[in-house]
């Protein structure tokens, strides 16, 4: 009788849980660049990156993404597609261009909550390396640039 109640209580949990955790994973799924992480994120000279909730609570994000992408002629015309589709609506923070391409990029895009913001964040280097970043959480703009420049 007790692992039965055991095993409804767990079942319980799951249900419960299970929208929080679909709805954070909704928040990234209807953007493009998550075709980006999908496409390329198991391929050779690919680092990605994701944070687990201990880190991410630290930081007061709900969601950290990224990959680095090695000399990649495809994916870098592939990642630039997607890019263009997600900034539609999205606030423009930075975005540098050379030869009609994006080579740095950092986007502010609606949340589903008010108090919940999205970052897409994008660079090309002189070298070729693609590094592509999505993070959402209750930061704002400036509590991302304190983050990212300042130690």
């Amino acid at each position: 009788m007790k692992l039965r109640q055991y095993k409804l209580m767990l079942l319980l949990a799951i249900v419960c849980v299970l929208p929080f955790e679909m709805k954070a994973m909704e928040n990234q799924q209807d953007l493009r660049i998550q075709e980006v992480f999908n496409r390329y994120g198991k391929k050779r000279n690919v680092t990605m990156v994701e944070l687990s909730r201990e880190m991410l609570e630290t930081y007061g994000m709900k969601h950290y993404k990224s990959i680095t992408i090695k000399d990649d002629a495809e994916a870098l015309r592939f990642t630039r597609q997607c890019l263009e589709s997600d900034q539609k609506g999205a606030k423009k923070i930075k975005e540098v261009t050379d030869d009609g391409g994006i080579i740095s990029a950092y986007y502010q895009l609606p949340g589903s909550d008010k108090d919940l913001n999205r970052f897409i964040l994008f660079k090309v280097n002189t070298k070729g390396v693609i590094t592509l970043v999505y993070i959402e959480g209750e930061l704002d703009s400036e509590d991302l640039i304190t983050l990212l420049f300042v130690q």
